[in-house]
């Protein structure tokens, strides 16, 4: 199929659980009908899989809540529901109310954002056409089983033809739109193995329409991806099999650690924020396995990427917190967080004795099997 799984790209990038950098000021009030009380996270979304998560607030029992954020220019956002459901909106500097009910969210209605507003007919009639798509491949199931090969080629083909009418109708969209978000969505709908010559001439119409844009050199930075081209930066990053980079940075009493002082120890370098809240939900696993193995040859350096230092004060006191804590209060600035290419948060390094990088995002039961079997 030439247009990818639009689930797939609103929910896998979603499992990632990051949180990153956010101006243009935009306010989202929301009104769920029926939603259960509790929190909605607000996310930004890259052109190139990169989830920031950037607030979290908690409804009320009939289903109100507010955002209010800034933002240097248009931008991809997607409002986070339990249950994995999602609101997708296109935003720069308005006022936009989100009204819905919980047993039909995708019946949402959004107002005050004429961006947002033409997104949702664009998702309304993607899911119309996968709902077709869906009939279609019931039909061909049914012939195959019945052995009817002359109604099997017609089927095969009337599902190719939609194929392709709805391919070229999602890039006259990414085409002719005026909204950058709604653009950049549209084209990564379509499957780049089949697209990619469109991908390369909507890469470089991008950059002539949307110049010296975030989310526009994002998106250049996907296609060079995907075509296996050099970035023309290319990203420092730590993997598994490299020495971990030296980190000296102030504890809370602004007392220079190091991380080398920890060797000849497993050490976890963990990344994480105050504000970030699948962080704040896995420090429970992270504090279980510290109690269990902290006695074993095991130690944790954590990075804080907060700019408040009382902020994060509070959060490691509120986690119980009892490993090395260090953080330069320089948030996405962080020179350590870059030169470990850390672009979202949680995110670790598990180093062995010698300061050797033996594995990376080490999540929930993943790390006391990890640690159980290096220090058995």
């Amino acid at each position: 199929m030439r247009i990818r799984n639009l689930l797939g790209f609103l929910i896998l990038t979603g499992l990632l659980h990051s949180c990153g950098t956010g101006g243009h000021k935009f306010v989202i009030l929301g009104n769920i009908a029926g939603m259960p009380e509790g929190n909605v996270v607000l996310e930004q979304l890259s052109a190139n899989d990169v989830i920031t998560v950037l607030d979290s607030v908690h409804s009320n029992k009939e289903g109100h809540f507010e955002f209010s954020q800034a933002s240097t220019e248009p931008g991809l956002y997607r409002l986070h529901f339990r249950s994995h459901k999602f609101i997708l909106l296109s935003l720069e500097n308005e006022n936009v109310k989100v009204i819905g009910d919980w047993n039909n969210i995708e019946k949402y209605n959004v107002s005050g954002s004429a961006a947002s507003e033409n997104l949702k007919m664009l998702i309304a009639n993607y899911r119309d056409q996968m709902r077709d798509f869906h009939t279609m491949n019931l039909v061909l199931d049914t012939l195959k089983a019945h052995g009817n090969d002359s109604m099997l080629g017609v089927a095969r083909k009337d599902i190719a033809d939609m194929n392709s009418r709805f391919t070229r109708l999602i890039e006259n969209y990414a085409d002719t739109t005026r909204y950058l978000p709604n653009a950049v969505f549209a084209a990564r709908m379509l499957n780049p193995a089949a697209e990619i010559t469109y991908l390369d001439q909507f890469t470089q119409g991008l950059a002539k329409k949307f110049p010296n844009t975030r989310m526009q050199k994002d998106f250049t930075e996907y296609f060079l991806k995907i075509n296996n081209r050099p970035s023309a930066v290319a990203k420092q990053e730590v993997n598994v099999g490299d020495m971990a980079p030296e980190i000296s940075l102030p504890n809370m009493d602004n007392k220079v650690i190091t991380l080398s002082g920890l060797r000849g120890k497993y050490v976890l370098v963990d990344f994480w924020g105050s504000f970030c809240p699948p962080c704040r939900e896995e420090n429970p696993n992270i504090v279980k396995a510290y109690k269990r193995f902290k006695d074993k040859g095991f130690e944790i350096f954590g990075i804080s990427l907060d700019d408040n230092k009382v902020d994060w004060d509070k959060a490691v006191k509120d986690d119980h917190i009892s490993w090395i804590q260090v953080c330069d209060l320089k948030k996405w600035e962080s020179p350590i967080a870059k030169r470990y290419g850390v672009d979202g948060i949680p995110a670790n390094f598990l180093l062995d004795p010698s300061g050797k990088v033996i594995a990376r995002n080490l999540h929930g039961d993943k790390l006391d099997e990890m640690l159980e079997s290096v220090l058995r």
